[in-house]
């Protein structure tokens, strides 16, 4: 069955703005339509809600309340989650009737769980009311500060060992 991209987009686009009252438009053009909430996060950034995007071998349709919210992420029915690629990504070569209305009510829950965690009032949000909206959803906050420590930790020595094989690198060519 050939790709049909622009089509997938347009569907996928459609799903996204049913769900953008009360967000902003970020991003609007023929490959990426992107919408963020009113709220500003503890980084003094927006936060992103979700988007499509024509990428090169797929249109992806990220739907970011599934980053904060386990047991919206555990609700993905099976047909959807053989697409999903990442955190909050889903894959789609055209349009698919059936997946795409699941993806409506999965976005319809990712609404209304960002509404009552408060992700879409305009304005500051502390981090300590994202910690309770994550632990609402079923989330262990020190479980994920426990993920973010060894990565953090991987990540510094993955550096380190950079650093060492370069200047290795160095002192081999001077001599």
């Amino acid at each position: 069955m050939p790709s049909d991209f622009p089509a997938a987009f347009a569907e996928l686009r459609e799903i996204l703005r049913r769900h953008a009252d009360g967000m902003l438009v970020h991003a609007d053009t023929p490959t990426d339509f992107t919408l963020i909430t009113p709220a500003i996060g503890p980084n003094k950034k927006p936060i992103w809600f979700g988007c499509v995007q024509v990428k090169k071998t797929a249109v992806t349709y990220h739907l970011f309340p599934l980053y904060m919210n386990p047991a919206l992420d555990r609700s993905i029915p099976p047909e959807l989650l053989a697409r999903k690629q990442g955190k909050t990504c889903f894959n789609f070569q055209r349009p698919d009737p059936e997946l795409f209305a699941k993806l409506e009510a999965l976005t319809a829950d990712a609404r209304a769980s960002f509404a009552r965690g408060g992700f879409l009032t305009p304005g500051p949000l502390p981090a300590e009311q994202i910690q309770s909206a994550f632990r609402a959803a079923g989330g262990d906050t020190e479980a994920l500060a426990r993920t973010r420590k060894a990565k953090g930790q991987a990540g510094a020595r993955k550096r380190a060992a950079t650093l060492r094989n370069k200047k290795r690198g160095r002192a081999a060519s001077s001599r």
